[in-house]
């Protein structure tokens, strides 16, 4: 009931832009394959890297359509498939799915022949539903400089709450607490920013739970709620919004 992985069909031929490369690489979960966008000069390394994370039934090429509409020569961008998701091999699970971005970072050092502390200090996050949780838990092993987060929840057990009840939200094995990850990436010196975005319509993860995460950290949060955006519309709506809070 947690996961819903799918693979790419035929209609995603053409989504990543001719200059994308795959990564290919392995975890305990098998095969793995992620994205990079590199950009648009002849340098070695951005100036930013984003990594993005995308939400649970979506894949990671479903953010090329945002990034194409403002790509920045100074920025690369690392798009995360999840074990069991697009090419990769596995399941998901917070411990595969950890070990497969920070595996997928490694990659992309020894893509760009460089020492992946070069990359760390140029990173930038980005991740939309079940994404904001994966980019979270990555942003607390790794130093982030900005994190734009789209329909976060505050944790998954009250997440689950709202679609099923309390009582069954205890089955859940796993845990993702956006909550607590804030709250460590709030002592750090510096912290980074963060941006949430989160659509006034949403029936999937309630907008308050941003709201709550917005004013439990004021001091690194900043929360845009997106008006008439659902759960899925919200990215589109606040499209624009999204690129320039990237640009600053």
């Amino acid at each position: 009931m947690l996961y819903h992985p799918r693979p790419y069909d035929p209609r995603y031929a053409y989504s990543l832009p001719q200059d994308g490369v795959e990564l290919h690489f392995t975890t305990f979960a098998g095969k793995q394959v992620a994205f990079y966008l590199p950009q648009g000069t002849d340098s070695r390394l951005p100036r930013r890297v984003w990594v993005a994370f995308c939400g649970n039934g979506s894949l990671a090429l479903d953010w090329t359509w945002l990034i194409v509409q403002d790509r920045q020569s100074d920025e690369g961008f690392l798009l995360i498939d999840y074990p069991g998701y697009g090419k990769s091999e596995g399941y998901a699970t917070i411990a595969t799915t950890r070990a497969a971005a920070d595996k997928a970072l490694d990659a992309l050092a020894n893509h760009l022949h460089v020492d992946e502390s070069e990359i760390e200090s140029r990173l930038n996050l980005i991740g939309h539903s079940w994404g904001t949780a994966a980019a979270l838990d990555f942003a607390t092993r790794h130093p982030v400089q900005h994190v734009i987060l789209i329909a976060v929840f505050t944790t998954l057990r009250e997440e689950a709450a709202t679609m099923v009840g309390s009582p069954f939200s205890h089955l859940l094995i796993e845990n993702y607490d956006n909550r607590r990850a804030l709250r460590e990436l709030s002592r750090r010196s510096p912290s980074p920013k963060i941006d949430i975005f989160h659509g006034t319509n949403d029936d999937i993860i309630p907008i308050r739970m941003s709201r709550e995460l917005a004013e439990t950290f004021p001091s690194i949060v900043k929360f845009h709620p997106v008006a008439d955006g659902d759960h899925i519309s919200v990215i589109g709506k606040a499209a624009n919004e999204i690129l320039e809070a990237m640009r600053q």
